[in-house]
């Protein structure tokens, strides 16, 4: 019975999900020049980067290291907004530049249309520099970023995400849990029964 048990833990391991190597997507093959309008797609690592709404340029002569994507009235426009989807995956942080001046911010992750996170606030001033900043918890499938500048662009590069392994079993895994699951089942059944005998004197 001990091996049976042994054999079913297997398939019982692939069940949990596990993280793979993070991804960064840094744009450093945006197909434009300096200022240039970005609609998307741009796929990096498995990943989609659309914009999703105001106006989002590419910026090829600043960034950590550059290029970036750029929002504000640096290039002619206002607020600006991105999406990013590539499978379920965790958002783990990215690097921001909020240039004279400070920037409303949402950023939204959604799994399967519904919401995870919704993070806001005002991004303070950097300067020349980026601020390396953390992502949200939770597994996600869709993640938004929103920003508003108040003053001439905001930057944002180094997108951190990971994605999720084997939160869906494949087919094969799926065979080897019936069949250990099976396998335990029998070995209960066929466990022998005490019998317990009385005799009298």
């Amino acid at each position: 019975m001990k091996k049976l048990l042994l054999l079913s833990a297997a398939p019982l391991a692939a069940l949990t999900a596990t993280p793979a190597a993070a991804e960064i997507i840094d744009f450093e093959n945006l197909p434009g020049s300096n200022g240039d309008a970005f609609t998307g797609p741009y796929v990096e690592d498995g990943f989609t980067v659309r914009a999703a709404g105001g106006d989002v340029f590419e910026g090829h002569q600043f960034g950590n290291g550059e290029p970036s994507l750029v929002f504000g009235s640096v290039f002619g426009g206002g607020f600006g907004a991105i999406s990013i989807t590539g499978g379920t995956f965790t958002f783990d942080g990215y690097d921001v530049n909020s240039f004279d001046g400070t920037a409303d911010f949402s950023i939204q992750g959604f799994l399967g249309g519904v919401s995870v996170f919704n993070l806001t606030g005002i991004q303070s001033e950097t300067g020349l520099s980026f601020a390396s900043l953390g992502g949200a918890a939770g597994t996600i499938d869709e993640l938004n970023f929103i920003f508003t500048p108040g003053g001439s662009s905001v930057n944002i590069d180094n997108i951190v995400l990971n994605s999720v392994a084997g939160a869906v079993p494949e087919p094969g895994t799926w065979l080897m849990m019936i069949l250990g699951f099976g396998a335990i089942g029998g070995a209960m059944r066929s466990s022998r029964k005490v019998q317990t005998r009385v005799t009298y004197a």
